[in-house]
């Protein structure tokens, strides 16, 4: 499934079995695309933009692998006529299907949660509130490219449902069957029971309008016409899972939220005068347009040999996916003459982009010779190595980085993610641990892996982590703030009862 797979987080500490070398390709060419994984048919979108990387990944797992090779990552969806394009006949496609609310409520729960504790992009969380269509418009333009899938190449596809795999369908039995495999089909199944949700809150629905859900229904109908295994009933359990009324709580969240001054500041983010400080705010605002030949002309006309203007526009490529013109604009700083080290590892980002992993390991090689001090610069390269599959080369680098810069937390949560991988948790795990008050990177991976090998011991430790964030008194400010951004009265009395749900499941568990 992939030689460097998505790390355990303390949101998922098991991880999501996703190579991340195709996460980060999907993530690029969707980038290109002037959209993320959020896509919902809001704009144009060309799936074969860049097939060549496309095919370059697929080289690189054909000629890395010994037998047969999957790889899981929902982006994948929205790629599908290309992806099909280059596999023609060799294409084998396990579909998982899970009914719209399910989807929409695992999205909601999880951004809510996120949100509540200050964790990750507030602006991607955020947006699921701003726009309560959004998660429902999401699992449409997914499910429709799969209908697509479905009807043309039906005799090349497994298709399952969420709920009989929750029922104990024995999946790679079936995989093996259907698939012509011989995967070993003793392997433990990764999901747990215990935390797996088989039922829907009814305010799934109530925010939808509608015509909105008969268009999900009608797609859903569509879809299991073309199911191999379900369970016996697929409808959803409809459930009233937290109380509609407002609690002090939510009533405070609220009106501290209704007392914030309107925020216009990105809506009125304008550019300098300073060539210069325009490419630095390019570089900063990936959301920002960029006109890349423009910016590439003034430059030539204005300060032709001024590395740091390059190099501005590179990092502003390379933020909007654009490999290639950064490269091109990083080869422009080392002929100014003014080339620091960090250059370097820059260019091998561009290598890596462009999954030409020999490019990049010697640009982070050269980044490393000019700079032992970077902690960046040896994890590039060990990242880089684990993406080949050489992982015992990875663990070296960031062995030897660490005997030099012991005071780096990067460097040893680098290294605890490369043991994980390769199946020492417990190794990852002492190593972690020898930190007597371990720093933030390396607080959170511990906890993850103690979750992943002990759930019932490493919940606490969650559980303690979010009860600290919770006391934090800028918190409260920030999400009052973030609420007041919500403009539909029902959207935001929704993330704030959200809100207060995951505080209080954190403060229950503290009095257990």
């Amino acid at each position: 499934m992939g030689t460097e797979l998505m790390p355990p987080a303390i949101s998922n500490p098991d991880g999501h079995f996703e190579d991340m070398p195709l996460v980060n390709l999907h993530d690029r060419l969707l980038r290109l695309n002037d959209t993320d994984w959020r896509f919902s048919d809001e704009s144009a979108f060309d799936p074969s933009l860049r097939i060549d990387l496309l095919s370059r990944y697929l080289h690189h797992r054909n000629t890395s692998e010994s037998g047969p090779w999957g790889a899981k990552d929902p982006r994948a969806c929205l790629f599908l006529p290309a992806w099909r394009q280059l596999l023609g006949k060799q294409g084998q496609y396990l579909v998982i299907l899970r009914h719209w609310s399910g989807s929409i409520q695992s999205l909601w729960d999880r951004h809510s949660k996120e949100l509540a504790f200050g964790l990750g992009n507030m602006d991607v969380h955020l947006s699921f509130w701003q726009s309560p269509e959004l998660a429902a418009h999401i699992w449409l333009a997914y499910h429709q490219r799969i209908i697509s899938l479905l009807e043309e190449t039906p005799e090349q596809c497994l298709v399952v449902s969420h709920r009989s795999l929750l029922q104990g369908l024995p999946l790679i039995n079936e995989v093996n069957s259907c698939f012509g495999l011989e995967l070993n089909a003793t392997t433990p199944s990764p999901i747990r029971h215990e935390l797996s949700q088989d039922s829907v809150d009814n305010r799934v629905r109530n925010l939808l309008p509608d015509a909105l859900i008969d268009e999900l229904e009608a797609v859903w109908n569509n879809l299991l016409a073309y199911i191999d295994h379900r369970a016996q009933d697929e409808s959803p359990h409809w459930t009233d899972k937290t109380p509609l009324q407002q609690n002090k709580q939510v009533k405070e969240l609220l009106h501290l939220a209704e007392s914030q001054p309107l925020n216009t500041d990105k809506d009125n983010l304008s550019l300098p005068e300073s060539l210069l400080d325009q490419l630095k705010v390019l570089a900063a605002n990936p959301q920002l347009p960029l006109e890349a030949a423009q910016y590439n002309r003034r430059i030539i006309n204005e300060a032709r040999f001024s590395g740091k203007h390059w190099e501005q526009l590179a990092r502003a490529q390379l933020r909007r996916g654009d490999a290639r013109g950064a490269k091109h604009s990083l080869i422009q700083v080392m002929t100014s003459g003014q080339c620091p080290p960090y250059v370097y590892m820059l260019l091998g980002d561009c290598f890596k982009a462009e999954l030409d992993y020999a490019g990049a390991e010697h640009s982070y090689q050269q980044a490393i010779k000019l700079n032992r001090n970077n902690p960046m610069f040896h994890t590039r390269l060990a990242g880089t190595l684990l993406v080949q599959g050489r992982n015992s080369e990875a663990i070296e680098v960031l062995q030897q980085a660490i005997s030099h810069l012991p005071e780096q937390p990067t460097l040893a949560k680098e290294l605890a993610n490369c043991l994980d991988q390769q199946g020492d948790t417990d190794q990852a795990l002492t190593l972690l641990q020898s930190y007597p008050e371990p720093p933030h990177p390396i607080e959170n991976l511990l906890i993850a892996l103690t979750m992943k090998t002990d759930y019932t011991l490493g919940k606490p430790l969650f559980d303690a982590l979010m009860r600290e964030k919770m006391e934090d008194p800028v918190l409260k400010e920030t999400i009052a703030y973030t609420l007041s951004s919500v403009t539909g009265l029902a959207a935001r009395e929704d993330l704030a009862q959200r809100i207060s749900a995951h505080w209080g499941a954190v403060r229950a568990a503290e009095n257990r």
